[in-house]
C-alpha cells in the first residue's frame, strides 16, 4: 500500500514537472522565467559597459533622436509576438554608431535581453537564458 502511495506522488509530481518545462522544441514564453538574476546583473553591467544610456536614455526610457524606449510599454508593445533571437540579433547590432568589431557580442547579448526582460518585470527562472538563437527562436516575447 506504501508503495502505491509512494509511486503515486512521484507520478503527480512529474507531471507537475513535465508542466512546469516546455518540451524541447516547444514554444514558450517570457513570463515562465527564462533567465536568471545574475544574468540579468550580467546584462546590466553589458549596458554601463557599452554606454547604451548614451543613446537609450538615462533610464533607457528612450533617446532624443528617436532611440527606442527599452523599459516601458512602447517597448514590450514593440516586442510582444516576436521571439527573443530577434531582439538578441538586434543588440548584436549596437551600438549602431561604431563599427561592428565594436557590437555588443552574441553571448553579452543575451545578458541584456534577461536585464530588458527583468527590467520590464517578466520574472527569473533557474536556468539562463542560452545564447543559441535556435533556442531563442522557442521563446516568446508576451504583454504581461
Amino acid at each position: 500500500m506504501k508503495s502505491k502511495i509512494i509511486a503515486g506522488i512521484l507520478g503527480l509530481s512529474g507531471l507537475a514537472v513535465a508542466f512546469t518545462y516546455a518540451a524541447p522544441g516547444q514554444t514558450r514564453t517570457v513570463a515562465s522565467g527564462v533567465y536568471t538574476s545574475a544574468q540579468a546583473d550580467k546584462g546590466a553591467q553589458t549596458i554601463e559597459d557599452y554606454g547604451c544610456r548614451n543613446c537609450h536614455g538615462p533610464q533607457l526610457e528612450g533617446g532624443l533622436d528617436e532611440q527606442p524606449q527599452l523599459i516601458g510599454d512602447e517597448f514590450v508593445n514593440t516586442w510582444n509576438g516576436r521571439k527573443l533571437d530577434e531582439l538578441a540579433e538586434k543588440i548584436t547590432t549596437m551600438p549602431a554608431d561604431a563599427d561592428e568589431a565594436y557590437h555588443v557580442k552574441p553571448a553579452a547579448a543575451v545578458d541584456v535581453v534577461a536585464y530588458l526582460l527583468r527590467s520590464n518585470g517578466f520574472p527569473a527562472g533557474a536556468a539562463e537564458l542560452p545564447a543559441d538563437p535556435k533556442a531563442l527562436k522557442l521563446i516568446q516575447m508576451v504583454t504581461p
